[in-house]
């Protein structure tokens, strides 16, 4: 594996439906990634959101440092109103894992909030980060 790659690492991608304006998304990702920086789990390396007005659709991309990482960033973030507001503002449709998934990330997704198609199964085999 090529520097860069890490085994510990975890990307998501997750795709969202929003359920009113581009700009509501906006606003609620702006005020969420902006406390996550501040206040959230140091494991999160980057917390980064895109949208689409024309299909109604929004996306994030974020980076943790490994799976303990995601399940504390959840811990710590699930009961903000900001994380609530993303809630509103979208509908979480499918989460894209892009490393290890552990059994403790397995059973907060099944016993959790978060409800929508888990996608996994997918490890490092290359690459790097500059």
């Amino acid at each position: 594996m090529t520097a860069g790659a890490s085994p510990g690492g975890l990307t998501i991608l997750n795709l969202y439906g929003l359920r009113g304006s581009a700009e509501d998304f906006v606003a609620a990702t702006q005020a969420l990634a902006d406390r996550v920086r501040r206040e959230g789990h140091p494991g999160v390396l980057s917390y980064r959101f895109w949208v689409d007005a024309a299909s109604a659709q929004g996306r994030a991309v974020i980076d943790y440092a490994d799976a303990a990482a995601w399940t504390g960033h959840h811990d710590i973030a699930m009961d903000w109103p900001e994380m609530a507001a993303l809630h509103e503002a979208a509908a979480l449709s499918e989460v894209t894992f892009l490393g290890k998934v552990t059994p403790e990330i397995l059973a907060w997704m099944a016993d959790g909030p978060l409800h929508a198609r888990l996608i996994e199964g997918y490890v490092p085999s290359a690459g790097f980060a500059r």
